[in-house]
């Protein structure tokens, strides 16, 4: 697409629905949420088109792919025994690590330096900011009175 909103091409075939598309940093390929394989996955594409690559086996949902700003992590939400908790996977090594051990964890957001990512989790039947640390060390609930968090996302920095 071009910046003024023309030139539209489809990039994806199928029968499939693909949801959820995120370009990467340096803006080569895009991330996306597939049910081609039958349940929820995420894959990788080069964003000028071509095929579409599975990046996750582990599970039968995964949902909300992130990529960290220096494209070395992959941040998305998993069900593991019925619960909704946060992934990260390197990309090189394709390691998976469970950040999270909520309930019902949705929409991770990377901080602009990488190194906490932002989400929203369920505790009362309320949606309430969270955040933790790309390695997982680091976990905190980030208290809003009387607001239900939903999809949170880091703004850019304007600082002097």
């Amino acid at each position: 697409m071009s910046p003024d909103g023309t030139n539209l091409r489809r990039l994806t075939v199928s029968q499939a629905i693909d949801t959820e598309p995120f370009f990467t940093p340096d803006g080569q390929s895009i991330y996306f949420t597939s049910d081609r394989g039958g349940s929820p996955q995420i894959y990788r594409m080069p964003a000028s088109g071509g095929e579409p690559v599975r990046m996750t086996f582990e599970g039968d949902y995964n949902v909300s792919p992130r990529v960290s700003p220096d494209g070395k992590i992959l941040a998305y939400i998993s069900r593991v025994s019925g619960r909704f908790q946060l992934m990260a996977m390197d990309l090189e090594s394709k390691q998976v690590q469970t950040l999270t051990d909520g309930q019902r964890d949705e929409s991770p957001s990377f901080a602009p330096n990488g190194r906490i990512i932002l989400y929203a989790t369920d505790v009362d039947d309320r949606g309430v900011l969270a955040a933790v640390s790309s390695d997982g060390r680091f976990r905190q609930r980030l208290g809003i009175q009387a607001a239900d968090v939903r999809e949170p996302s880091w703004g850019p920095f304007l600082g002097n």
